[in-house]
């Protein structure tokens, strides 16, 4: 009888106390984060996240379904700035969200592709300096004549010269390269 109650006040203990289940771990979001943080119109970024201790997580506005994850990036493309918040639950319920801004814009001047044609000449000789400019709204060139509506220049150099060219973009956004032309 004896016996009997031990076992009783043992089990009872265990009941009331619930002293065998541990507490979920807490749900976080160890990381979330957009590269890079602006994104050029018709251009897809990076959006990252992780989650620790989470059965499920969404994202606010909608890209893709995401599952828990440690670690994990998806492709974005938004059409203008967004602002988007990401919600992990934990298994007990609870609930952390995180939101980052997205800013998009136009997409930065992008040249490329200069050379100068020949790159030594004699004394007065012709020089042409050609390029690609890409998302380009005003040219500048630092010596020569720029052709109109070809992205080439032309100069007769009595000097060694370097020519420098900047692009630039809607947003006052630039990009430059130089090329030398050696004169004997």
């Amino acid at each position: 009888m004896i016996r009997g109650r031990v076992i009783l006040a043992a089990v009872l203990g265990v009941v009331l106390c619930d002293c065998s289940r541990t507490p979920p771990a807490p749900v976080k979001i160890t990381q979330f984060q957009v590269t890079p943080a602006f994104i050029p119109k018709g251009i897809s970024g990076k959006l990252c996240y992780g989650v620790e201790n989470a059965v499920r997580i969404d994202l606010n506005p909608p890209v893709e379904e995401l599952l828990p994850s440690p670690e994990r990036c998806i492709d974005i493309a938004p059409a203008q700035a967004t602002t988007y918040t990401l919600t992990a639950r934990g298994a007990d319920g609870s609930k952390v969200s995180k939101s980052l801004d997205v800013r998009v814009g136009n997409p930065p001047p992008r040249l490329s592709e200069l050379s100068a044609t020949p790159t030594e000449v004699k004394r007065g000789g012709q020089v042409v300096v050609c390029f690609k400019a890409e998302n380009a709204r005003d040219i500048k060139v630092s010596k020569g004549k720029l052709t109109p509506g070809k992205n080439c220049l032309t100069d007769h150099p009595r000097k060694t010269t370097a020519y420098k060219i900047t692009v630039f973009g809607a947003d006052r956004e630039q990009d430059s390269g130089t090329v030398t032309v050696t004169v004997r």
